[in-house]
């Protein structure tokens, strides 16, 4: 080694390595590995750990690049500089997705102090393992919503996301500004390494307790918009409040059929009317869905709020329409005795529940009663005769469709239809709106016989746009992955349970693995692991079938009031009745991933607000016990849910001081070192109340004595 450094290296280390400056001779000349350098320096044995933190700190020092390969170059401003997104972790570190697809990039807790959640940058990429540093901010947050803290001192916002770990410094109270208010607040100075972030308070959404600000926090938060355009209002004005004689023109009247709507008792916007009639072979099933795109038309200034939307969000306590109310409960939901205006889909089924044809077509129906869900269950189920009495002139239809019913659910069986019919959980609020109860809600026969017409609907629309090669989206659902099913497969194992089918089981076998289920103490959790191994289901123009429902053809027809594939699939139906097919587009291909994004938006913003409401709740019962039973187990504690008032909390292995827990990621279950003692998925267990942090939307348990 001819280092001219060298005299210098060893008079300050017993076991010298090259010199930056030789290292920077040698690689100037072409890039080499670790190991290329060790063998051409002629370093060995105890040099090489010394070497590998020197080259580290080379690179720290912005002498050498490294990159993805492993391969060290002399530094250039230029190289290695990619475009993301930044995607933080609510624990302080973050990474970068990139636009050019790939791994992601990792940045430390200190590069993120510089930056948002969201946020487009620059960055370098600094070693092999994913490490980068930020170079330029290129676009940052403009707002964020968060609570605001006021003392003598100092005033700051704590972000509601819970992934902005930085808070943000007030310059500015007005008399207006309370502490532990709810604010919207614009970013006027972006964070860097050693300042917080600047901002003033711009709107105040109420105080911190305030009935309905949870849910007003979660729409800011999430981004979904809660006001319509002034084009969009104008345009809303213009419409008709009821069908016009011109609306009804080249349109089937079908006022005449017995056509009811079944919702829930709290339902406002009326989408879908059903009727069915016995025939020869089975049955004819007549779906009559609003027709939303006779009054929205494509490039409208309500078309374009509808996009930006995507869908209806339902909350606890409130909706945030799709479309203006003037349409969405009034002018296009199918309410009792009056007229609309539907795209209507007739079908024959036959006696084993198969659909056998079908056709579309325009019309104008009337809907002759306004059921309930409660209603029809105790009529078809518990034959209540004062009930049967009331609406004894669409019984024939009622009767019809139940008979239907039984059908399409012997056949959903036999095609092998996994049943996730989880407890769910209903939120009772008192006069002044607070939560009064937490309780949980089960199907009827009423609800699923819905379902199962919905089903066969949008099957039909599916098959029916398919074989006309028009432009619309599928709803489809994708097979699990192998690694998943894996994982799923080990668990059931382990609780006695087995999934056939090989590596890539089909629905059947995971609906074999939930009857066989069925009466056990752990039956939801076994549920819930199934469900976590599935896919999320996607809106896409190419099809490749729904797992979870077993049709190799599916869409969404049946919901054009809230959902805006749905209202695509309506026009789409029209362009084929007028022979005006499209061929699918890019821009279709588009749509699909934008509404998949606004699905998921307001899916988070529910769970969201549901998970606050339910921590509200659980406020003034620290200390209280209560039965549970371990809804998942990880390396770091237990998730409890209750039982007694279905929630959900934690309990951290820090927590459980009477032993020393060690993980089982196969069997999900924590096991004493000592003592033996486990915890595991499934199992029941009495659990005190910690603490309730509103904020985390978290709650804290510890095991009861």
């Amino acid at each position: 080694m001819n280092d001219p450094h060298q005299k210098r290296e060893s008079d300050k280390y017993d076991n010298p390595i090259p010199s930056r400056e030789y290292i920077l001779e040698y690689i100037a000349k072409q890039p080499h590995s670790f190991y290329d350098l060790c063998d051409a320096l002629e370093v060995t044995g105890k040099q090489k750990k010394p070497l590998t933190h020197r080259l580290k700190a080379m690179v720290r020092d912005r002498q050498l690049n490294m990159n993805r390969e492993g391969m060290y170059d002399i530094f250039d401003t230029e190289r290695d500089i990619v475009v993301g997104t930044i995607n933080a972790n609510p624990k302080g570190f973050g990474f970068v997705v990139l636009d050019e697809g790939g791994k992601d990039l990792r940045l430390s807790a200190y590069q993120m102090k510089q930056v948002f959640h969201g946020d487009r940058v620059k960055v370098r990429m600094l070693d092999q393992r994913g490490d980068s540093e930020i170079i330029e901010v290129l676009k940052s947050l403009k707002t964020v919503v968060g609570r605001l803290h006021i003392n003598s001192e100092k005033s700051w916002i704590v972000v509601d996301d819970r992934r902005i770990c930085n808070n943000i410094i007030i310059s500015e109270i007005s008399d207006d500004n309370k502490n532990e208010q709810i604010v919207i607040v614009e970013i006027v100075e972006a964070p860097t390494l050693k300042e917080l972030a600047k901002g003033k308070i711009i709107q105040i959404l109420g105080d911190y307790m305030d009935e309905g600000v949870e849910t007003e926090a979660a729409l800011y938060r999430n981004g979904i918009p809660v006001d319509f355009s002034e084009e969009a209002l104008a345009q809303t004005e213009h419409l008709p409040t009821e069908v016009t004689a011109q609306d009804k023109q080249d349109r089937v009247d079908i006022t005449d059929m017995k056509l009811v709507t079944i919702d829930g008792e709290d339902s406002r916007d009326f989408d879908d009317a059903v009727y069915a009639e016995p025939t020869s072979n089975g049955w004819k099933l007549v779906v009559a869905i609003a027709d939303v795109s006779h009054y929205v038309e494509e490039g409208t200034a309500l078309d374009m709020d509808a996009i930006e939307r995507g869908n209806s969000v339902y909350f606890p306590r409130r909706v945030v329409p799709m479309l203006p109310e003037a349409i969405s409960n009034g002018l296009c939901s199918i309410n009792p005795d009056v007229e609309r205006l539907c795209m209507t889909c007739e079908m024959n089924i036959d006696s084993e529940g198969n659909l056998i044809d079908y056709k579309f077509y325009s019309a104008v129906m009337f809907s002759h009663a306004r059921l309930t869900y409660t209603k029809v269950g105790k009529i078809l189920e518990d034959h209540d005769s004062a009930l049967t009495q009331e609406y004894a002139s669409v019984m024939g239809n009622l009767n019809a469709l139940y008979d239907l019913y039984k059908a399409l659910k012997d056949a959903r069986t036999r095609r092998g239809v996994m049943d996730f019919d989880r407890i769910e959980t209903q939120i009772l609020f008192d006069d002044k709106g607070k939560i009064s109860n937490i309780v949980a809600t089960s199907r009827n026969d009423a609800h699923k016989l819905i379902e199962e017409c919905m089903l066969m609907a949008n099957q039909a629309t599916a098959k029916y746009l398919a074989k006309n090669d028009e432009d619309f989206l599928y709803r489809i659902h994708p097979k699990p992955t192998a690694e998943k099913v894996e994982v799923t497969r080990q668990f059931l194992t382990a609780v006695g349970l087995t999934l056939e089918g090989g590596e890539q089981p089909e629905t059947k076998h995971f609906a074999k693995v939930l009857e066989n289920a069925k009466g056990r103490d752990d039956e939801n959790i076994i549920k819930t692991v199934v469900l976590r191994t599935m896919k999320q289901a996607v809106y896409t123009p190419a099809n490749e079938g729904h797992f979870g429902l077993a049709f190799e053809d599916y869409t969404h027809f049946t919901s054009p009031i809230r959902r805006y594939p749905d209202l695509l699939v309506h026009r789409a139906i029209k362009r084929v009745l007028a022979k005006k097919t499209r061929k699918p587009s890019k821009r279709m291909v588009e749509l699909g991933a934008e509404l998949s994004v606004t699905e998921r938006r307001a899916d988070e913003a529910t769970r969201d607000v549901e998970k606050w409401l339910k921590c509200e709740y659980m406020r003034d019962k620290v200390g209280e016990t209560f039965n549970g039973i371990i809804s998942g187990v990880m390396g770091f504690g237990i998730f409890i849910e209750l039982t007694d008032v279905y929630t959900e909390g934690m309990i951290s292995i820090r927590d459980m001081k009477d032993d020393y827990y060690a993980f089982d990621d196969i069997h999900h279950k924590l096991k004493g070192e000592r003592t033996g003692k486990t915890f595991q998925l499934g199992d029941t267990i009495k659990v005190q109340v910690a603490s309730v942090n509103l904020d985390d939307r978290q709650m804290v348990f510890i095991p009861s004595t």
